[in-house]
């Protein structure tokens, strides 16, 4: 699979895996075709997009390869930056089964595989009950609905997307962006469990700030990566 190494957001800590947007996503996804911003770097830069249709055909070997160079980087592994887990509307059981060959045939080797996260709209069994031994596997929300379906998938750990505006206006431009930040909660309550902020929306990836896995100048959040708590991505 075609990969790259991180972003500004990301930082520099790990490796990026995205497939083609819409094309395996669900069409209910509250994002998509209104707010996405995968969608809109597709349309900007057009590489982006052929190489998440590549992504959309998968071999075990090359899964085995893109996790062993991650391994050797000494790098975390983010699956799907853009897109998720479904081709031609259904569950794209073909490749998740290619991901699990992939680190089964690495685990047989006595190799420990790399830290590797992924968030879903997919409120699927079979994405937990298949991938959750591999990967830390966060149910995208946007409301008590998708979470009590994401419950009932199996899933553990949440990502509340704040697209109903309730835990903060959408990020203003400018200097007033500064005081949209120091006005964020670090920790929200949502239908009876904890969200932390996401830390890098909180604090900003500048000289001194957070990032998913860090970079020179900004220290790792790492809370993701390695699954330690829900956390709530706020409208931006």
């Amino acid at each position: 699979m075609q990969s790259s190494k991180g972003n500004d957001k990301l930082g520099t800590g790990c490796r990026v895996v995205s497939r083609a947007v819409g094309d395996s996503c669900p069409p209910t996804c509250d994002f998509l075709g209104i707010d996405c911003y995968a969608e809109g770097t597709e349309r900007i830069f057009k590489a982006s997009r052929a190489v998440g249709l590549r992504n959309m055909i998968t071999e075990a070997g090359k899964i085995r390869s893109l996790i062993l160079t991650t391994i050797e980087e000494k790098r975390s592994l983010r699956w799907h930056e853009r897109g998720d887990l479904l081709k031609n509307g259904q569950l794209d059981l073909e490749y998740i089964g290619n991901i699990v060959k992939a680190c089964e045939s690495i685990l047989a080797d006595g190799i420990a595989l790399p830290h590797m996260w992924m968030y879903s709209h997919v409120y699927d069994s079979r994405v937990v009950d298949m991938l959750g031994k591999y990967i830390v596997l966060y149910a995208s929300i946007h409301n008590k609905e998708h979470k009590e379906q994401a419950i009932k998938a199996g899933y553990t750990l949440f990502a509340w997307c704040d697209t109903l505006k309730v835990y903060s206006p959408k990020k203003p431009r400018g200097k007033k962006a500064v005081e949209w930040k120091k006005a964020l909660p670090k920790l929200a309550i949502i239908d009876g469990d904890k969200y932390v902020t996401c830390p890098e929306m909180r604090r900003g990836r500048e000289a001194g700030g957070v990032t998913c896995t860090g970079t020179k100048d900004s220290i790792p959040c790492n809370l993701c990566v390695k699954g330690l708590a829900n956390v709530l991505f706020l409208n931006h």
